[in-house]
């Protein structure tokens, strides 16, 4: 893998890295909810949201699923982008014309997983499971999908034949797939000692650390992934050596 291409990619595509700043308009209106929170670069429903008055877990729910929804889109045209790069034939006009399909499918999946993770997590809780194991579930299931973008932008299938291929990658380069990991685990503790740091001066952390998170953080490792997805073709390995040259 090499890191210094994956920057290169990031900044070649930097204006579709910048749009992720658009998703603060769902942000806002979920930070006034009593059920959700900014931390850690991201957006935290409260595991008791399922206690919550009837309309207002409804409209968290609202919010939640548009933010997914448009943040599906921009992870595909990222993933989209860096194929598009390294790819020694030019497709532009035909990938552009899928990429609706493409974040539409990956939003299904995370609709889908998020509402369940939701409710299972509330519900574990009640049942007296203990938080910090509820947590290392939730990290260690969204581990297991963790090139289902790239499945889903560069191979072109279903969405279950997108997860199979997803876990078929991690399987056969598990090295690559915890070097991956160890990297975005690294980042969070960056971005939530700059948010711990931030907050003791300016009280703004929290929004700061999701900015950097939305237009660094997630469209560098998203490209970081493709990389290494797209490495998996000789085609394209043999290209990236000529064009380095």
């Amino acid at each position: 893998m090499d890191f210094l291409r994956s920057v290169r990619a990031y900044l070649g595509n930097f204006p579709t890295a910048l749009a992720f700043a658009l998703l603060l308009i769902f942000v806002f209106p979920l930070a006034w909810l009593s059920n959700a929170f900014v931390s850690s670069g991201t957006v935290l429903i409260g595991y008791g949201f399922l206690k919550a008055p009837p309309l207002e877990s409804l409209l968290l729910l609202a919010i939640s699923l548009a933010f997914l929804f448009f943040y599906s889109i921009l992870v595909c045209v990222m993933v989209l982008s860096v194929r598009r790069d390294l790819s020694a034939i030019k497709t532009n006009y035909y990938l552009s014309e899928k990429i609706q399909k493409f974040g539409f499918k990956y939003f299904k999946f995370l609709a889908a997983f998020t509402v369940i993770a939701a409710v299972a997590s509330s519900l574990l809780l009640d049942a007296g499971v203990p938080l910090l194991l509820v947590n290392l579930c939730l990290l260690v299931i969204s581990a297991v999908f963790l090139f289902l973008p790239q499945t889903i932008v560069v191979d072109e299938e279903s969405l279950g034949a997108s997860v199979l291929s997803n876990w078929d990658f991690m399987r056969k380069n598990l090295g690559t797939v915890l070097i991956v990991m160890i990297f975005g685990i690294v980042a969070l503790a960056a971005l939530q000692f700059l948010e711990f740091l931030v907050d003791y001066f300016f009280m703004a952390g929290n929004f700061l650390s999701l900015l950097i998170a939305l237009i660094v953080l997630v469209p560098l490792f998203e490209a970081v992934k493709t990389q290494i997805y797209m490495e998996r073709f000789t085609l394209i390995r043999d290209y990236e050596k000529f064009a380095s040259r």
